[in-house]
């Protein structure tokens, strides 16, 4: 019991010793792709049986997915290279630095009315479910 109490001490010492955050953090790559995939899946990833079904299979749906896909790639690739020429971390920073500010304020804009039609969905698809379960 003793060296247990001994262990959670020298551990919360070693956490409250650590240096503080630096204020310019990056995005690393791993979390970059992941918030990418999660952006892109979304909330139709709920509805991919159905819209595999409405698309004409599966073979057509995965080539439309392909498509998709390569257009996805692509526009990554563009802002990676607009990230290294503007020099800046975030998306909305590149679009500031290389289209200017009105153009950024206008992407910010767009950014929050997706949010705002993300949430929407996510509340068609949970009502849809629940209709489904009374």
């Amino acid at each position: 019991m003793e060296e247990l109490a001994k262990e959670s001490i020298s551990l919360l010492a070693s956490a409250s010793a650590k240096p503080p955050l630096d204020v310019e953090t990056r995005l690393g790559s791993m979390g970059a792709v992941f918030i990418m995939l999660k952006s892109a899946l979304g909330a139709g990833l709920l509805n991919f049986p159905w819209a595999f079904e409405r698309a004409g299979g599966v073979r057509s749906a995965v080539s439309v997915e392909l498509i998709s896909l390569v257009f996805l790639i692509s526009g990554l690739i563009i802002l990676g290279y607009s990230s290294s020429i503007s020099g800046q971390y975030t998306y909305q920073a590149v679009v500031k630095k290389l289209c200017g500010r009105a153009i950024g304020q206008l992407c910010e804009i767009c950014f929050v009315f997706n949010l705002f039609m993300i949430s929407v969905a996510f509340l068609v698809i949970v009502n849809d479910q629940l209709e489904k379960c009374e």
